[in-house]
């Protein structure tokens, strides 16, 4: 019942369902009482045990002291139901705290690597593999076989070398375009598997679920157990919930690098900056006396001082030719356009 205030039940279609069948259920069960109709949750249990007591002794009253088998058997069925759902609910708990402990990672790819490791200690899968998508291929990135970690390295290498082709009709080449998780029964045997794939991870039946971050498909995880041991919806919920919970801490992970990358980049520009700065401080100022030449005196290019002409060359390298220094010296010295033109013997 706890399910309901982690957001797991309510929000799935059988959860939903559930919620509308438990509805009418206690409306019928208030008009059988005479109470006026309480709208109730399945998080509200003690309130859902008092009404199921009230009809269990109002059923002993009408049968003579014995609820009557009818009443037994709803009495257990809320408890399967109960077992069903704390179930549930305490599987994606687990897949939570494993999310949240990758999120302790800050290397995108790390986090990628320790996934299905992660997933097998949160749940009862023991055969995990996350592969990246690229040029058409499922590549295998990571390889989780029940603590072997020879065997996962064996298996992974040999993923690698033949990587599985998304084509038609795979039916990871479907999942991926869908966006969804799925389970695959009798796999040896499954029309539209990679056989190679089965072989080397040995399951028998197996979920699989898409890697999207931030709307562009990354990759897919495949999780099973044993070979003979098959897998039910919970299992495929558990993957997705996992590859879900996975995609956001890898997105929040990729943007926290960014940002480091930027406040190192802005870090040293603001170094240089601090340091380029202090060299103009320091840099020592020249003050030249204006001298104007007489109105008919023709002006020549001025003759620099001993180093200017050297110092300007490493001031303005790469920037202004020898001949548009000469100008620039010209016009600092006070000149007019038309007397630097005569004095360089080039058009105003």
């Amino acid at each position: 019942m706890n399910a309901a205030r982690g957001g797991g039940l309510a929000t799935d279609p059988l959860g939903v369902q559930l919620r509308e069948r438990l509805q009418v259920a206690v409306a019928a069960a208030h008009r059988l009482l005479g109470m006026p109709h309480e709208p109730l949750g399945l998080e509200q249990v003690d309130a859902l045990r008092r009404l199921i007591e009230s009809l269990t002794e109002l059923a002993a009253e009408r049968g003579g002291g014995d609820p009557g088998p009818a009443v037994r058997e709803q009495q257990a069925a809320l408890e399967r139901l109960h077992r069903r759902y704390t179930t549930r609910f305490d599987a994606l708990e687990r897949v939570r705290g494993a999310i949240a402990q990758l999120r302790s990672i800050t290397s995108p790819g790390e986090m990628l690597a320790r996934a299905p490791a992660a997933l097998a200690r949160a749940s009862s899968l023991e055969r995990v593999l996350l592969s990246l998508t690229g040029d058409g291929r499922l590549v295998a990135e990571a390889v989780h076989l029940g603590g072997n970690r020879l065997a996962a390295t064996r298996t992974r290498d040999a993923l690698r070398e033949a990587p599985i082709r998304l084509e038609h009709p795979l039916v990871e080449t479907e999942l991926l375009r869908r966006r969804r998780a799925t389970i695959i029964d009798d796999a040896r045997l499954h029309p539209r598997v990679d056989r190679r794939l089965v072989e080397l991870m040995g399951w028998t039946s197996y979920a699989a679920a898409p890697l999207v971050v931030g709307g562009q498909v990354l990759g897919m995880i495949h999780a099973g157990r044993d070979p003979g041991d098959r897998l039910d919806v919970l299992d495929r919920d558990v993957v997705w919930e996992f590859t879900s919970l996975l995609a956001q801490a890898y997105e929040s992970a990729g943007l926290r690098r960014a940002l480091r990358h930027e406040r190192e980049q802005t870090r040293e520009f603001l170094d240089w900056l601090g340091a380029r700065s202090g060299e103009l401080t320091e840099a020592p100022v020249r003050l030249a006396t204006m001298q104007r030449p007489a109105p008919d005196t023709p002006v020549a290019p001025a003759a620099p001082a001993p180093g200017t002409a050297r110092d300007d060359r490493v001031v303005f390298e790469g920037l202004l030719t020898r001949r548009e220094l000469d100008v620039l010296r010209l016009l600092a010295d006070g000149n007019s356009n038309k007397r630097i033109a005569e004095a360089l013997v080039i058009s105003d």
